[in-house]
């Protein structure tokens, strides 16, 4: 595992809703996240992904552990050492993903126009 991938806080109490389609969230993963910004500086911040169980269904990334809330519900101690496995690979993945930038610019537009 890598200092990055330790540094992968998992939530699964109290999860907000899904913001794509306000259904109950199933975990949310938070994990250190930095980008340039205009004068080319880093910016250091942290980054959240929150796993739904269906805006993410057709993740293959989010598969596996989408199927062991399906089976168990919830995190316990039989199913920890899998969770913390399958948790730790998707957010790896999610912390790979890079945001859409015309999408994002766009959702920019709506928010400064008061529009979302």
């Amino acid at each position: 595992m890598s200092n990055e991938q330790a540094s992968l806080l998992v939530q699964v109490d109290g999860v907000p809703d899904c913001a794509r389609c306000s259904r109950p969230g199933l975990m949310l993963a938070s994990f250190p996240h930095s980008w340039k910004n205009q004068r080319n500086q880093d910016v250091e911040g942290m980054r959240a992904s929150l796993l739904c169980s269906s805006c993410d269904a057709m993740d293959s990334a989010a598969a596996d552990l989408l199927a062991l809330f399906a089976v168990d519900d919830m995190v316990t101690q039989g199913n920890l050492s899998s969770f913390a496995d399958l948790a730790g690979d998707w957010g790896e993945v999610q912390r790979q993903r890079k945001p859409a930038l015309q999408a994002l610019a766009y959702e920019e537009d709506l928010w400064r126009r008061g529009e979302l």
